[in-house]
């Protein structure tokens, strides 16, 4: 076990590690409130159900998670669909949030601004980190 889990990390580096691992959680995050979504999840985001209802925004999860899977196995530089499929649900749903606070539709959605957003951020971050060092030739 101990031999292909450092296989694993070796081959999928630290992007492909944050994809897979986005991945996974968008996948069951997004079957949850698909499927039976929590009362502070609905009046926190609010916003976003008089655009389309929890089920769409739960398949819009799955979907992400689904490209982080796909994408974690691709060498860094053609995996910013991937990268982008990990960024955009978290900072959706802070954005949503924040405005569900804003917009009194939830007197503590604040709350859960800070934690989507950081995950969008440590997902940032890694790409930039990680990104690949462009060749210099001379000619």
């Amino acid at each position: 076990m101990r031999a292909a889990v450092s296989w694993a990390c070796r081959r999928l580096g630290y992007r492909g590690t944050a994809l897979l691992i986005s991945g996974v959680a968008y996948i069951t995050y997004g079957a949850s409130i698909a499927v039976q979504p929590r009362y502070g999840t609905v009046r926190g985001i609010a916003v976003l159900l008089s655009l389309a209802p929890m089920p769409v925004w739960g398949w819009g999860w799955i979907a992400c998670g689904v490209l982080c899977l796909a994408y974690s196995v691709a060498s860094a530089g053609p995996d910013w669909i991937g990268l982008c499929a990990a960024v955009v649900p978290p900072l959706l749903w802070a954005v949503a949030y924040a405005m569900g606070g804003a917009l009194g539709a939830s007197p503590t959605a604040w709350g859960a601004v800070a934690p989507w957003a950081s995950h969008a951020a440590l997902i940032l971050i890694i790409a930039r980190v990680t990104r690949p060092i462009p060749v210099v030739t001379r000619g």
